[in-house]
């Protein structure tokens, strides 16, 4: 499995990357840090079987810490997307040719309204983050809209004069897109579609494109610098706003910093636990004290966790 980190520029998307991967990657509040795709490994938790069998075990990929288990997932962070990719805007072209390769999304927002739809930073709570995640799915609904329209019509020519089976037929030529039979058959009962394919107009193969694109690129939405005061609020008006997504708070910062002081030894600290150790007091400054005093008591303690693993 391919997980595609997308978003716009300067939502946290590369910080989130280098949370779960702990990968050299470049981070900067800029539009278009991200030129290359970054690629590189995170993990999954899940529960281990070994508690069950009062052992620990040593697996061959990933690893396994007090009896969760870390399965690495191959993960890509894209550049940064702005309105009007489908159109070739910003970093569009590439970033839809990179995102062509993910099986599912993680879609990157700033929950703080700090960052504007070309992604510059404005005061915080003065953009409303619901602008993204709309734009983010018109953006791809009109990319596979894009490829659906290419050379349809000659296709639809040709079904009308061959005659095969439908979904079959349409499947086959939308499988670049990663669509199967299957989708194509629920796809075609769900929206009524007459077997005549000639009469599929622009709305129909709009209506398409949409449920197409939820079925093979399935996404969830990071509510990212969630520790900035109002942001809890805007990720409450969100939910409610998109009840149909999976919306989850986050704070990819908080996890990095957390990552970077367990692999210095500082403190002891399982990713997607809701807490930390000190090791020794004694090498950490008082930045780095209030630091983490600042994580435990505005992210560990009130979300259980720093949101990145869930």
């Amino acid at each position: 499995m391919l997980i595609g980190i997308v978003g716009k520029p300067s939502c946290g998307k590369s910080t989130f990357f280098k949370a779960i991967t702990l990968a050299d990657v470049a981070i900067a509040s800029y539009p278009f840090t991200t030129i290359k795709p970054n690629s590189g490994v995170g993990h999954v938790s899940v529960d281990c079987p070994d508690k069950d069998f009062g052992t620990q075990c040593h697996p061959r990929m990933g690893f396994c810490r007090n009896h969760t288990r870390f399965v690495p997932v191959q993960v890509i962070d894209v550049a940064g997307l702005v309105p009007g990719a489908h159109e070739g805007k910003g970093m569009g072209n590439q970033f839809l040719d990179d995102l062509r390769q993910a099986d599912v999304l993680i879609h990157i927002i700033d929950a703080s309204g700090s960052i504007n739809e070309k992604g510059e930073p404005v005061p915080a709570l003065s953009y409303d983050p619901a602008n993204d995640i709309r734009f983010l799915e018109e953006e791809l609904d009109l990319w596979y809209l894009g490829l659906i329209e290419k050379g349809w019509e000659r296709f639809a020519r040709a079904m009308n004069q061959e005659k095969p089976q439908l979904h079959k037929a349409v499947a086959k030529q939308l499988s670049g897109l990663g669509v199967t039979e299957p989708m194509m058959e629920i796809v075609i009962e769900k929206l009524g579609l007459p077997e005549d394919i000639m009469k599929w107009g622009h709305s129909t193969l709009r209506a398409i494109a949409t449920d197409l694109r939820k079925m093979t690129k399935p996404m969830v939405i990071a509510c990212n610098k969630i520790d900035v005061p109002g942001a809890e609020k805007n990720f409450e008006r969100l939910k409610q706003e998109f009840s149909h997504l999976v919306l989850l708070p986050c704070s990819a910062e908080s996890e990095l910093a957390l990552r970077e002081a367990a692999k210095h030894g500082l403190i002891d600290y399982l990713p997607g636990e809701p807490s930390f150790t000190i090791i020794d007091n004694g090498k950490l400054n008082e930045k780095q004290k209030k630091g983490l005093e600042f994580m435990r008591i505005n992210i560990l303690d009130k979300l259980k966790s720093t949101g990145v693993q869930q």
